[in-house]
């Protein structure tokens, strides 16, 4: 090797430089956005809103798992049964625990429609078994929850005469 010989060659200096720079900013633009983070403030916005929430994003496997669904926005959240739309899935879309009729929240009766008004929250636990009693395994799943506002409650925010619909989720682990 000659003296003033670089040991990296030039190119891949250059690669590594400008991956780092688009790193950043990447990063930069995309901070805030996505997922929510569980644990994480609620944002409050005027108009028809929905948010779900987990106390924190890793579970011991058993654990119960204590899910917020909240209407964040200015206007009544219908949903279709008791246990506030609450679902949950695999990452892969699988269902794993979708409520059957009937099941209710924390303290809840069970039965029809619940509403939501603005700025309420209810409280879903789940306790990782599936629908058909086994135990759910480790691993990431997304838990969701949706809801209709109706025309007249918008305000003019479903823009004609269907119902609007909302969904929010969030996505926690359970640790194996």
């Amino acid at each position: 090797m000659g003296a003033g010989r670089a040991l990296v060659p030039r190119g891949l200096a250059v690669a590594v430089c400008v991956g780092i720079v688009a790193g950043a900013a990447a990063g930069a633009a995309l901070y805030g956005k996505g997922a929510a983070v569980p644990g994480a403030p609620l944002s409050y916005v005027d108009g028809p809103s929905l948010s779900v929430d987990a106390e924190k994003a890793d579970y011991a496997p058993g654990e119960a798992v204590r899910i917020r669904v909240v209407n964040t926005g200015t206007v009544p959240l219908e949903f279709a049964d008791a246990s506030y739309g609450v679902r949950v899935t695999q990452l892969d879309g699988i269902a794993l625990f979708p409520p059957q009729p009937g099941d209710a929240g924390e303290g809840g009766e069970g039965g029809g429609p619940a509403v939501l008004s603005p700025r309420e929250e209810a409280a879903v636990v789940w306790n990782q078994t599936k629908s058909d009693g086994s135990a759910a395994l480790h691993g990431t799943y997304r838990i969701s929850s949706s809801a209709t506002v109706q025309p007249a409650a918008a305000g003019g925010f479903a823009g004609g005469p269907a119902a609007e619909r909302l969904g929010a989720s969030v996505t926690i682990n359970i640790l194996g």
